[in-house]
């Protein structure tokens, strides 16, 4: 009988601390399950609150699919959809101005304003299209019948050193009259297309001994303890002569031919300027930098300098050169699909990738011309980079790209010339040696060429109204409209 009870005793204890496991079980089941409970409400919270942001930032909805694709396919399709968003955006702009180009074509609106007949906006793309070659729109580009490299201009920008000038460097070809021929000789200011003459630096015996005189006196053999600049190790003043000596070199090595309208056939100044504008109101709408700009242009011009285009691919050309310089020059450049948007899709992708290595080879792959932006700063040091002067100094320069007489103008000499009209319409002061010494040139050099920035100014809408529209901006300080209310208080 004892071991019956003992055997009986023994289960029930068994049976307890079965029960006593399973109770730790669901317990321990209990506790973990209560901290996945609490992560969901922590998700939901989150999700309320993202939900209240997206509210007040709603994002732009991609188009849907309804079908599933590869991971290759959706990469390739990541800028068409890009383009998707882009041109709803555009939609949704008011301001149309930026698509006058669109429709009709460009080579349309350029025979309109060149004939103003009737008969042009009924022009079709064959009209412009060899029958030979109709596949290959871009060999539509003819080579010059003398393609060797001419001597763009007759002079050469004397080298100025901050250390000095050298006898070997003032006995280049230079254009040096004595004072007594231009004393008195009028200055004619006219359209800008009313006859097409070049505009450069008149070098005169007393601004070269200026020059002289005022590099003598500024020029140093060690860094001022006094100039901020000496502590920048951004701006390496150590260097600074000998960067802006070897800019000095580039600018007159890329400079484009003044007269290559004279080998082309269907293109004429005026249809430059056309392209130009359309060039200046994309480079706006992608808030592009402006060195971008000045060196899209300077592409055009070389290229057209030894290439005749005809005029359906005129639109290409400054589209590919645009492509190029923001490669050059940008973080962020825009995509060929979007440039081609802009261009209406005049052009196939396959056309822009050919146009784009055409253009790089007959350039030489020499893309580094120095723009004047770079000679703006250097100049403003004189002024201690004031801003207000060297944003109104922007629109003087951006003037440029438009007038057919800066084409072949050196890009430090209009950066003198936009800053001294600055510094005239904003009162700071007279054009001083510390001026002359970082920006190389004279106020007699300077004074011609900021008298025609000034009178291209009076009728800005009419001259330059991309570039006009542009810096009525806050972020321009109101540049454009400064100059029309100078215009009106001095009449």
């Amino acid at each position: 009988m004892k071991s019956i009870r003992t055997s009986i005793t023994d289960e029930n204890e068994l049976s307890q601390q079965l029960k006593s496991k399973t109770s730790s079980k669901q317990i321990t089941s209990s506790t973990k399950i209560a901290p996945s409970s609490h992560l969901t409400h922590h998700r939901e919270a989150l999700s309320d609150v993202t939900l209240q942001e997206n509210k007040h930032y709603p994002r732009v909805k991609l188009p849907q699919t309804t079908h599933t694709v590869s991971h290759r396919h959706t990469a390739s399709s990541s800028s068409a959809s890009k383009i998707q968003i882009y041109r709803q955006s555009l939609q949704d702009q008011q301001d149309t101005n930026i698509h006058q180009f669109k429709k009709p074509r460009l080579e349309k609106v350029l025979l309109k304003g060149g004939s103003g007949g009737d008969d042009d906006d009924q022009a079709t793309d064959d009209e412009f299209d060899d029958d030979e070659d109709k596949e290959n729109r871009y060999h539509d580009l003819e080579l010059n019948d003398d393609d060797s490299k001419n001597q763009l201009i007759s002079e050469e920008f004397e080298q100025i050193d901050d250390r000095g000038i050298s006898e070997d460097e003032h006995q280049q070809q230079q254009l040096v009259i004595d004072d007594d021929d231009i004393e008195g000789s009028p200055k004619p200011l006219r359209s800008p297309f009313a006859d097409h003459m070049p505009m450069q630096p008149i070098w005169t015996n007393s601004s070269i001994n200026e020059i002289r005189y005022v590099i003598q006196k500024y020029s140093r053999t060690t860094l001022d303890e006094k100039d901020e600049d000496t502590y920048d190790t951004t701006m390496v003043a150590e260097y600074a002569p000998e960067i802006f000596n070897y800019l000095h070199e580039l600018e007159n090595k890329y400079i484009p031919d003044p007269d290559y309208m004279k080998g082309q056939d269907e293109l004429k100044w005026e249809m430059r300027a056309v392209l130009v504008d359309w060039v200046v109101q994309v480079h706006s709408r992608f808030n592009l930098l402006p060195e971008t700009l000045f060196l899209t242009v300077n592409y055009i011009d070389r290229f057209l300098s030894r290439r005749r285009v005809s005029l359906s691919r005129f639109q290409l050309v400054g589209a590919v050169a645009l492509i190029i310089a923001a490669k050059y020059e940008e973080i962020n450049c825009p995509t060929i699909q979007e440039i081609a948007y802009m261009a209406d899709n005049a052009y196939t992708i396959e056309e822009f990738l050919k146009a784009e290595r055409f253009m790089i080879d007959v350039l030489e792959f020499d893309m580094g011309w120095p723009g004047p932006m770079s000679f703006l700063r250097r100049i403003s040091k004189a002024d201690n980079y004031d801003y207000e002067t060297r944003t109104l100094a922007k629109y003087f320069l951006e003037i440029t790209v438009m007038d057919s007489r800066f084409v072949a103008a050196v890009p430090s000499w209009l950066a003198a010339g936009a800053h001294y009209l600055s510094r005239k319409l904003l009162g700071r002061g007279d054009w001083t040696e510390l001026h002359v010494f970082y920006s190389g040139y004279t106020e007699r050099q300077v004074r011609p060429l900021a008298e025609v920035l000034l009178e291209n100014c009076r009728h800005a809408e009419k001259n330059h109204k991309s570039i006009f529209d542009k810096y009525k901006e806050r972020r321009y300080r109101k540049s454009s409209l400064f100059v029309q209310e100078y215009f009106n208080s001095i009449m």
